[in-house]
């Protein structure tokens, strides 16, 4: 039997400029595809093995803030995210 692999696109790990971001995804992105973030901004995908990268990552609250609202989850008032918008 074939291995199966299950690839969960809201488990992906986007980081940029030190922050870790959410995108809505439709598919597995390919290296130099454009990707916007919930927060509204863009970069182009680049795979990295180097767990340094993702070492001190901080949330980008703004996608975190879109990311519960999409999803019907519990924003708390003092949100870091609305405070940010």
């Amino acid at each position: 039997m074939p291995l199966s692999v299950l690839l969960d696109l809201d488990r992906l790990h986007l980081v940029a400029h030190g922050e870790r971001h959410r995108a809505a995804l439709a598919r597995v992105p390919r290296p130099g595809d454009a990707i916007t973030m919930l927060c509204g901004y863009t970069d182009l995908v680049e795979y990295t093995g180097r767990t340094a990268d993702f070492v001190g990552v901080r949330t980008c609250w703004p996608c975190d803030l879109a990311y519960r609202r999409q999803l019907g989850l519990c924003v708390p008032p003092d949100h870091p995210g609305a405070r940010r918008l």
